[in-house]
């Protein structure tokens, strides 16, 4: 009797330690660096994004992860907001490079000038 009691205390003590299963894995690490360059050599910008949870130094990181996660980190799929660009040349390369939820990607696209970059990346390239 005494041996079985002893073993349900040593039970009881015991089960905080066995850890709980999670509902849902963590997604994989996600580091990215984006950059903008224009062609014409007027300007470069870089920044570094990270997402769940949203962070690094990109101005708008939550706004950006949320817009990447819809098209599983190609911005080349993103909806084009719609706005209005001046057909000003001003040739401009993004480029996204890094690790997305644990898989190497890049993607690079070179538009017409910057509003049209941005119109069609969202907040991604608004840094």
């Amino acid at each position: 009797m005494a041996k079985t009691q002893l073993l349900l205390v040593c039970l009881a003590l015991a089960a905080p330690l066995v850890p709980a299963t999670a509902s849902a894995a963590p997604l994989p690490a996600t580091s990215l660096v984006l950059s903008t360059r224009s062609e014409m050599g007027m300007y470069s910008s870089t920044t570094q994004l990270t997402c769940e949870p949203a962070g690094g130094r990109h101005k708008k990181a939550k706004e950006a992860c949320a817009d990447l996660a819809t098209v599983d980190s190609d911005f080349t799929k993103l909806a084009a907001s719609g706005a209005m660009c001046t057909m000003e040349l001003n040739t401009t390369k993004a480029t996204l490079r890094g690790k997305w939820r644990g898989k190497k990607v890049f993607h690079e696209e070179t538009y017409s000038n910057p509003c049209v970059l941005h119109v069609n990346t969202g907040s991604v390239f608004d840094f």
